[in-house]
Order: structure tokens, then sequence, then C-alpha cells
């Protein structure tokens, strides 16, 4: 990703400019999304963005694109699916999410955050089954602002070494993971989720699975 690309969006459009490109940049741009906030966190060190304001805008425009994808899977998740699933690669990442869901239920939107593809994936298919937005946002929120802020200040700190980062990448994300899996359990006990909330959750997976059954 060009550095100076993403200076001429805020010098043309503002921070409004940078928060519209990064909230439809998930879908449209042919670049990791890695990438892409750790090239805010390196012009944030250059002094060519404010660094504090830089950080809201990048979190803010990653949880719309979150809540844009859950919704998109609640108006048309269920033609998307089927959609998608008649395409390999997509087909591919649909099943290991949905191992993902059944193995983690509601804390999977955390885990997405850290996994490439899944991280689109997971959030339309619990919007397709309905899964209560407080729920949603609960997790799906927590999760993308510990992996927005581990991303950011990587590039912020390390933003010049890019290319090194990125071949350690598996390394880099696992520990990420780690983290991430430690502050959801924390999120989960400070909450103290109610039973029925976890019915609520379950209730919603199995839809999905239903949905797929049926085809």
């Amino acid at each position: 990703m060009d550095l100076d690309l993403v200076i001429n969006i805020i010098e043309e459009n503002g921070y409004l400019g940078l928060f519209l490109w990064l909230w439809f940049g998930i879908f449209v741009i042919p670049v990791p999304n890695e990438v892409l906030l750790m090239t805010v966190g390196l012009a944030s060190s250059m002094n060519a963005l404010n660094p504090l304001l830089a950080f809201i805008v990048t979190y803010f425009g990653i949880v719309t694109a979150f809540t844009t994808t859950y919704l998109i899977g609640r108006v048309v998740g269920r033609r998307l699916l089927r959609f998608l699933e008649k395409r390999k690669r997509f087909a591919n990442t649909i099943e290991s999410s949905m191992k993902m869901m059944d193995k983690y239920h509601a804390f999977s939107l955390t885990l997405s955050c850290f996994v490439p593809g899944a991280r689109n994936l997971v959030p339309l298919l619990y919007g397709f089954s309905r899964l209560p937005f407080r729920t949603f946002a609960l997790f799906a929120y927590s999760g993308a602002f510990v992996w927005v802020l581990i991303v950011f200040l990587l590039g912020y700190l390390f933003g010049d070494k890019m290319e090194t980062i990125m071949k350690y990448n598996k390394e880099m994300w696992l520990i990420a993971l780690v983290i991430a899996v430690a502050a959801g359990f924390i999120i989960v006990r400070r909450r103290k989720l109610k039973p029925a909330g976890s019915s609520e959750v379950l209730g919603t997976e199995n839809a999905v699975y239903q949905e797929r059954q049926q085809k």
C-alpha cells in the first residue's frame, strides 16, 4: 500500500475520506486489511496524521464495515450465502468459519478479526442467522478494537519494516490471537452473560446449519 495514497486521501477529503476509504476498502481494495491499517499507523508515525484521531477514525471505519457485513447478512444473507458457496474459494472459507462458530460460538466474532476471510464471513453468517445485534456488537467491536490496536501500533512503531513483519505473518497473528483470547475471556467474565444469551447464540448457529442442509 502506497503511503502517499493515505496522505493524499487526508489532504483531499480529510479524516472523513479516510473513514469512508476504510469502510468500503474492506470490500473492494485487493490488499490485506493488515496492510491498510499498518499504512495508516505508519502515516501517523511520520506526523502526516494525528495518531489518536487516526486510530479512532480507523477503528470506526473497520467497525462500520463489520456492521455493514452483518446487516447485509440479515437482509440478503440467504441468497448471498448460496452464491458464495458455489465458488470453491468462498465455500472453503465458509466451512472453516462455520467450524469456528460451532466451537467458540459468539466469541468466534472476536477471534475472526485475526483471520483473513473469516473476519468478513463470520459477521455475515451471524447476520443471516439473526444473532441479536447487542451480542454481535459486544464480541465484534471488542475484537475489532484489539485487532486494530495491535496492527495500528505495528505500523506506527515498525511501519518502515512492514515487509519483514509480513514475512512473519503467522507468528505475529498467533501472538495477537492469544491476546485476543485473553481479552475476550475478561470481557465475557465481566459482562457475566446470562445462559439465555448462550441459547440465542446456539440457535442462530443452528439456523445456518439447517439452511445449508435444506439446499
